[in-house]
Parts: C-alpha cells; sequence; structure tokens
C-alpha cells in the first residue's frame, strides 16, 4: 500500500509541472515568432515566460530538498526521481531562453537564411513544440506506448539535426553565404538537440 501511495503520489507531481511544460511550449512559439519577424517584443516574452517558469519551479526543488532530508529511505528513491526530472526540465528551459541570444543576433545583423534553413527551422520548432505537448501528456496518463513513441520520434529528430548539421558544414565551405546566417542555423540546431536530450532523459527517468 505503501509503495502504491509513493507511485501516486510522484504521479500527482508530475500532472503539478504540466504548466511549467506549457510555459516551454510558449517559449519555444515565442522563439519562432521572433526568428520569423525579429520581433523584439516576443524576444521579451521569451524572458517573461522563463522567469515565471524559474518562479514555478523553486517550490518543487524546495520541497524535494526538504523530503530528502527527512524522508525515509524508499520516499527518497522517489523524490530522487522527482528531482532528475525538475533538474531536466530546469535544463530544457534554460536551453530554450538561450535561443534569445541567437535570434536576437539575427535581427541585429539582419542575418538571412536560405529558404532551405528557413524551413528546416521552422520545421524544428513545430517538433519541439510537439514534444513538450507530448510531455504534458505523459505527465498526466504514464502511458507506455506514449513514451516509447516519443523517445522514437526523438531519437529520429536528433538524427536528422546532427545529418543537416554535417550537410550544412559541408555547404558553407562550398558556398560564399553569410557567416551570421550559417552561425545562427547551427546555434539552434545545437540547442534543439540539447532539449531534445533533456526530454529523452526525462522519459527515461519515469520508468
Amino acid at each position: 500500500m505503501a509503495e502504491k501511495q509513493r507511485n501516486n503520489a510522484f504521479q500527482a507531481q508530475l500532472k503539478a509541472l504540466c504548466p511549467l511544460v506549457d510555459h516551454m511550449r510558449l517559449m519555444i512559439a515565442a522563439a519562432r515568432h521572433a526568428f520569423n519577424r525579429h520581433s523584439q517584443a516576443q524576444l521579451e516574452e521569451m524572458a517573461r515566460l522563463q522567469k515565471d517558469f524559474t518562479l514555478g519551479i523553486d517550490p518543487f526543488f524546495e520541497k524535494v530538498e526538504k523530503g530528502l532530508k527527512k524522508g525515509s529511505a524508499d520516499d527518497k528513491a522517489y523524490l530522487v526521481k522527482l528531482q532528475k526530472v525538475l533538474t531536466n526540465l530546469e535544463l530544457m528551459a534554460d536551453k530554450i531562453a538561450s535561443l534569445a541570444e541567437h535570434l536576437r543576433h539575427k535581427a541585429n545583423h539582419g542575418a538571412i537564411l536560405s529558404d532551405q534553413d528557413f524551413f528546416a527551422v521552422n520545421n524544428l520548432f513545430s517538433q519541439l513544440t510537439g514534444f513538450m505537448r507530448s510531455l504534458v501528456d505523459i505527465f498526466q496518463l504514464n502511458d507506455a506506448a506514449l513514451k516509447t513513441y516519443v523517445l522514437q520520434e526523438s531519437q529520429k529528430l536528433s538524427g536528422g539535426a546532427f545529418r543537416s548539421e554535417t550537410e550544412h558544414e559541408t555547404r558553407m565551405m562550398d558556398t560564399p553565404g553569410q557567416p551570421d546566417a550559417w552561425s545562427i542555423y547551427i546555434a539552434i540546431l545545437e540547442v534543439s538537440r540539447e532539449v531534445v536530450g533533456h526530454l529523452e532523459e526525462i522519459i527515461k527517468s519515469l520508468d
């Protein structure tokens, strides 16, 4: 019975984290608008959402830290698992927020990406947004099939991003394009890959 109660409490904590995942989804949406429209307002919105995220996640960390100091060994096993989820969520949000620096550079320097790269970045933002929606569903439902599916799709994206980066580096050497645009494109790929990596860590830690 105690084990079931701990598991139910853990699932309740995951459900309580869903609004924070929604904040990250909105940060990605703001990043996409800023990328497409050079919108300073959307960059400010990203900063506001990150601040709200931080304020929202801090109480969860505080609760875990108190529990680890006072809880039983069995309780601590769940708390360590929750701590890992929280840590990866925080790192994911930090990475998403770091996109603002590259997007601001794009706007300030008037960097123009090729049509191929422009559509690739927009598709990447769409996929990241979809992953955030799926993570909410996973936190709410704890569905094994959904977790497996999201891991498979995230690994496909990571592999595709790596191939895209390699191909892009080749084009950089062969084409006299804009270095600023190239660096921004590669930076967005790198950040997105790290975000997906933290997503995978979260899902794996739930088993």
